[in-house]
């Protein structure tokens, strides 16, 4: 069966929503091809699922703070109950997004889509024409090749357990090792996080990081450094992950490294589409140089940023560009990061290895918050910002937050980096007392 469509889009995931509305709005047609899930793996295995079932530690977490400074006595968590509520934020999910494409006037195509040509995918038994294609298939679980791969489990399975392990542990050492190992720990399993590196969280500042793994240890989570898994076996008590670092006897053992762009059998060759190991290659309207009507976004990109928000961000500037052709390019800057460990890490702009390393002059401010009022009052042992700001014309390179309520400061640093506020306005700012963001002018 063949079909003809203004617009096909690989992927039902954050990158997808924005194009496909504005090009409905613009009047085109519009298919949206999935082979999974509508929404991707965010609402459903990723962010909203995590943080949900994060807040019963962090209830936790809070009360431990607090043992004797005028609370006694504590919660415990009942992992079924939370599973369940965290349930109720994931099942509607398919259903809510079906709906709003129907409305919307955008076709749902279920299956894998494939390239036959350069305007031209196959879903099953379906052929599509497209005028312009976008590409938004997120990414996929790293595969390892080491004996006994077969027994780990993903993210996804973590999230969706029904009952909570007594030993995990997790593979890699970024985002998803320590975000998990953080909801298993205080949650009461024994949990070990092993990467490969002599550093975990590349990402952010490693001064920020250091400190975070101290706080990590402190959760009575293992935290291994220089541990590559070679080998995962099967005994009657459990698993066993060999490392170079001993072994890890676990009940089950979690893939928690990053995610590589979901591009195998995608056909890229027929539709003359470049991608390397980090993704597809795009220009600065998004669009593939090797085929103008081909665009791409979201996790499935060689770019900066794998998060939902430059997801929203691409498939928004890709669809006004397939519509009012080529008009706006991708600025990410102001994107924040943020680990949501116990305390979060947060970040935006540079680190400063990258200053180093690129040559850029800085000036650097170090905080102790745990010291600070809205720290303290709480209980806080961990607490640390770093920032960097030009010292020619106080323009804000970065930001590095954590301990609580980062995550939220960091978007009023974001915002003022995006639009080119200098950090001397956060300085003057007049800021609510006491709270955390009063502290922003103490932080630059």
């Amino acid at each position: 069966m063949k079909q003809a469509y203004d617009l096909v889009v690989l992927g039902g995931g954050p990158a997808c929503g924005p194009a496909a509305r504005l090009c409905r709005e613009a009047g085109w047609s519009v298919a949206v091809v999935e082979a999974g899930l509508l929404g991707g793996v965010c609402p459903h295995t990723g962010c909203n699922p995590k943080k949900v079932l994060m807040a019963a530690p962090e209830a936790m977490h809070a009360a431990a703070r607090l043992a004797g400074k005028g609370l006694t006595g504590g919660p415990s968590v009942d992992w079924p109950a939370l599973a369940a509520f965290k349930r109720t934020f994931t099942a509607p999910i398919e259903a809510r997004i079906e709906a709003y494409y129907k409305e919307l006037g955008v076709a749902v195509l279920r299956g894998r889509g494939v390239f036959t040509g350069p305007r031209t995918v196959r879903v099953g038994e379906s052929e599509l024409t497209a005028g312009k294609v976008l590409i938004a298939v997120g990414a996929t679980p790293q595969r390892f090749t080491f004996p006994g791969a077969e027994h780990l489990a993903t993210s996804d399975a973590f999230l969706d357990l029904e009952a909570l392990p007594e030993r995990i542990a997790f593979i890699g050492g970024g985002f998803i090792a320590f975000e998990l190992a953080h909801i298993a720990a205080v949650c009461g399993a024994r949990a070990t996080i092993l990467t490969h590196g002599d550093r975990a969280l590349r990402r952010f500042d490693q001064d920020a990081v250091s400190r975070l793994v101290t706080a990590t240890r402190a959760l009575g989570i293992d935290v291994r450094l220089d541990a590559p898994v070679g080998r995962i076996r099967r005994e009657a008590g459990g698993l066993v992950v060999e490392t170079l670092q001993g072994a890890v006897a676990a009940d089950l053992a979690v893939n928690a490294a990053g995610r590589p762009p979901h591009l195998a059998g995608l056909g890229l060759e027929a539709a003359g589409v470049a991608a390397n190991a980090r993704g597809i290659v795009v220009n600065e309207y998004l669009q593939c140089p090797g085929n103008p009507d081909v665009y791409a976004a979201g996790d499935c990109l060689d770019a900066p940023y794998a998060l939902t928000p430059t997801a929203d961000l691409e498939s928004r500037l890709a669809g006004e560009n397939m519509v009012s052709g080529n008009t706006a390019t991708i600025d990410r800057t102001g994107t924040p990061s943020v680990l949501f460990t116990l305390p979060p890490l947060a970040m935006a702009g540079l680190t400063e290895d990258e200053c180093l390393k690129r040559g850029i002059a800085y000036r650097k401010k170090e905080t102790d918050l745990a010291d600070s009022f809205p720290w303290k009052r709480l209980g806080e042992a961990t607490g640390y910002a770093k920032t960097l700001v030009s010292p020619e014309d106080d323009r804000i390179l970065g930001a590095h937050i954590l301990g609580h309520a980062g995550e939220e400061v960091i978007n009023v640093v974001a915002l003022a980096m995006r639009q080119h506020i200098p950090a001397e306005a956060l300085r003057q700012g007049i800021w609510a007392y006491p709270t955390a963001g009063y502290y922003l002018r103490y932080l630059f």
